[in-house]
């Protein structure tokens, strides 16, 4: 790009309206540092009042601040070349105001405003006009921790459905144009350049009032989603695709037109997410949430042009042999950084057109349908690829090529190898640990002991970091380790157990005849030895059969679910299968998504022990999720009736009450949760809500303004005061908080519908009103009333067709 078209993208680059509220909390900030005052608010009129308006030494209209003493107000104007864009209203102004101040303001204002350009400037790639790669960061960070703040069950927000600044899923969209570099071979960068211009102008026009678009690196755009899931992600991408195909670029020299297509991946928090991940710091979420999208897209990429692919569909369906090993393995092109398991187990589906030959001399018309060879199992996972151990071939006729495809089996779930092995697989062959099964061998042989056995016990053993060893000579250490922690555990379990591989890193065993409790005591040893005597870190996994109505073959999966108990642990530790094992389960399902699941689990919790509160009181949170608040209070009532102090199920009571309409016994609740824990901001906020309802503002606004001091309130209570100050006709304070509100949460859909509301009320620019309205709109479409102010807002422009088809929607 020649130095004429940086300099015309950078100069077109200039200050609007919606940019004083995106860069409000600067503006306070530097405002503050000349001038004192106790609160402020920002105006956006039609035109300067009278007051602000002189004339210049050339005769000319010029906007000059205003202050008024008997209200210590000051109006300070923030206009660029003559152009107002709005006031910054400064409240509670001390001292004495002299014409030279008023003048240092204006001199200061127009500095501010300059510096808001470059701030702009700055955030703006230059190259398309979208933001750049550090805005998109820091904007998916802020909506990272707006998702963590709801994502627990442990925390008062897992029930704030009425909190827009509790959002469910944040979406990544990653894109680029197929064959870029191609075209700046061809045509030349220039002319790249434009294409890349043309697309963001796409992106803007066609992504959601609230996304955020942004160029990453070179032909690589992005877009950011709040609330997305996986679904609305692919909905969006489809619609993109479809508008670059109509997209056409032709060259203004040859006149050659050129038709475009994308690639584009995407990713999700926190569905895309799991285990130790969701732990991880909030720079380390935001970091692993561009490499997931990124990810996804070389997927989209490596299937062909205009190609869509969502990080969870890599494991499941773009599995691809690369290479065949000696000893029954395979390469494959799945590792660790799409978050493949060890003991993930695939179908293994042949290349197409391989069966060709002989299925046409079969007589079937299809010979380019592909068939399935096999099933295989990971058991060694490395950062981009694995090693996959061949469980079994269903054809001995058709060998393994590369080319070969996998799809998982157990659609997304951590497959393990659970099920029946077949008659023809092997033994058992020689490890480097005596008396030591391979995988397979031990899976058959534990299919088989358990159907002779009344009662048994079963023990999974994972060896941490093996896959973080240097690659060259990984392997040779990890079965030197394995061999030792084999040895040591046929010492610590003593000469019945049953010892097989379970994966690369883990060990699997089998008793019978020896209960769960005595075999986890055993376990624990083992850890601790392996601890002392070896210096590794083993985390295990203990369950046993009978346990309530499970059927034997689960008992495996039972086992998994202690050692993903043990593996949350901070310090190696072996874990009996127990109501915590299936609480951390449900827990998972509740993060992904998916109350049913978590509710069945909730409920095994609760059966293996009634007194598990914490599972009880997330059954009766996902109750309320599905609307069930008899169930709930049913749960809730339970956890009270044996302990009255637990604050969390009597918060999550008086909720469900509120819900329920029964604000007598909601506000007794909150109370009681106020004589346990003064500083709950939630039930602060609730008794304010419960004390606006029946009239008492006065009461209301005690509560608000209590949580409003206490850590983490503060964001919290602007959009409830604002509530306040318009009933009582103080549009200025409501402003005022409205703004905060947005500040603290950019995407808080009905801050920005109050206002959009206001500005319309108060005559200011139907323009501002018609982007806050849109944009809330666009984050609860489902609220008629949000439909309503836009349509008031487009009226007010004289624009009525537009109008109209927003109040269509509102109805």
């Amino acid at each position: 790009m020649s130095t004429e078209d940086w300099g015309s993208i950078a100069a077109s680059i200039t200050l609007e309206r919606q940019d004083l509220i995106v860069f409000e909390p600067l503006l306070r900030e530097t405002i503050s540092k000349f001038l004192t005052f106790s609160s402020h608010g920002l105006y956006f009129p039609a035109s300067p009042p009278p007051e602000m308006v002189i004339l210049g030494k050339d005769g000319g209209r010029e906007i000059f601040p205003a202050f008024y003493p008997s209200e210590r107000k000051a109006l300070l104007p923030l206009h660029r070349h003559g152009e107002l864009l709005g006031i910054f209203v400064a409240r509670g102004v001390p001292g004495r105001i002299t014409k030279t101040v008023l003048s240092l303001w204006s001199s200061l204002c127009v500095q501010i405003m300059d510096n808001l350009l470059l701030q702009k400037m700055a955030r703006t790639d230059t190259r398309t006009g979208l933001h750049t790669a550090a805005c998109l960061e820091e904007s998916l960070s802020k909506d990272i921790r707006l998702v963590q703040r709801g994502l627990w069950l442990d925390t008062p927000a897992c029930l704030e459905e009425s909190l827009s600044e509790f959002s469910a899923s944040v979406g990544l969209i990653c894109l680029d144009v197929d064959g870029f570099s191609r075209i700046n071979e061809r045509f030349g960068f220039r002319f790249g350049d434009r294409i890349l211009r043309d697309l963001a102008d796409l992106l803007c026009r066609v992504a959601p009032e609230q996304a955020l678009c942004a160029r990453l690196q070179e032909d690589t755009l992005a877009i950011c989603l709040s609330g997305a899931t996986s679904a609305k992600c692919r909905q969006l991408a489809e619609v993109v695709a479809v508008e670059v195909d109509r997209l056409e670029c032709e060259n203004s020299i040859t006149g050659e037109r050129l038709h475009l297509s994308i690639s584009q991946g995407f990713a999700t928090y926190p569905q895309d997410f799991h285990g130790r991940q969701l732990r991880k710091s909030l720079r380390e979420l935001t970091g692993l949430m561009l490499e997931k999208a990124q990810r996804a897209l070389r997927d989209a990429r490596e299937r062909g042009e205009s190609q869509i692919s969502g990080f969870a569909e890599i494991v499941r369906s773009s599995g691809l042999v690369l290479d065949v090993l000696p000893m029954n393995r395979v390469l494959v092109n799945l590792g660790r950084s799409v978050d493949a398991q060890e003991g993930q187990r695939f179908l293994l589906w042949s290349g197409v057109g391989e069966r060709q030959a002989a299925m046409t001399d079969a007589g079937e018309e299809d010979g380019r349908s592909r068939f399935c060879k096999g099933e295989l199992q990971l058991i060694e996972v490395y950062r981009e690829t694995s090693v996959a151990e061949i469980v079994l071939l269903h054809d001995p006729g058709f060998s393994v090529l590369p080319g070969d495809r996998l799809s998982i089996i157990g659609h997304g779930k951590r497959a393990y190898l659970f099920g029946e092995p077949h008659a023809h697989q092997e033994e058992q062959f020689a490890d480097n640990a005596p008396g030591l099964l391979s995988s397979q061998a031990f899976m058959k042989h534990w299919a088989e002991a358990r159907r002779h056995s009344s009662h048994f016990s079963i023990f999974l053993a994972h060896l941490e970091g093996i896959a973080n060893e240097p690659e060259k000579g990984r392997y040779v250490q990890a079965e030197h380790r394995i061999r030792s922690l084999a040895e040591l555990a046929g010492t610590v379990f003593g000469s019945e157990v049953m010892l097989g591989r379970f994966s690369f890193s883990s060990l699997a065993g089998f008793v019978a005849g020896i209960e769960p409790r005595a075999y986890a005591s055993l376990a624990e040893t083992f850890v601790q030895q392996a601890r002392e005597q070896l210096g590794m870190a083993v985390y295990a996994g203990v369950a046993g059969y009978p346990f309530l109505n499970f059927d034997k073959s689960v008992i495996m999966g039972n086992c998994r679910k202690a050692l993903e108990h043990a593996l949350m642990l901070p310090r190696p530790c072996a874990m009996e299968f127990c109501s915590t094992s299936l609480t951390i389960s449900a827990d998972r399902f509740f993060t992904r998504g998916d109350i049913f699941s978590a509710v069945e689990e909730y409920k095994l919790a609760l059966l293996t022990d009634e007194l598990n509160h914490l599972a009880r009181n997330s059954l009766g949170v996902c109750y309320a999720r599905l609307g069930k608040l008899n169930e709930a209070q049913e749960q809730f009532a339970k956890i009270l009736a044996l302990n009255p102090q637990d604050i969390m199920a009597t918060y999550n009571q008086g909720h469900t009450f509120f819900k329920q309409g029964e604000s007598e016994r909601a506000e007794q609740a909150f109370k009681r949760c106020l004589d346990l824990d003064p500083r709950h901001v939630f039930s602060l906020l609730r008794l304010g809500q419960l004390a606006e309802e029946r009239g008492d503002d006065k009461a209301s606004k005690h509560y608000f303004e209590q949580a409003s001091l206490l850590p983490g309130g503060k964001g919290l209570t602007h959009r409830h005061l604002a509530r306040l100050e318009l009933r009582r006709g103080n549009a200025e304070q409501a402003r005022e908080h409205l703004h905060q509100a947005l500040v603290f949460n950019p995407r808080d859909a009905l801050a920005m519908h109050l206002l959009a509301k206001l500005y319309l009320e108060q005559g200011e620019d139907p323009e501002i009103a018609e982007t806050l309205a849109r944009q809330s709109a666009a984050l609860k479409p489902e609220q008629g009333m949000f439909w309503e102010v836009l349509a008031d807002a487009l009226e007010a422009q004289g624009r009525r067709e537009e109008a109209a088809l927003a109040r269509e929607r509102a109805n």
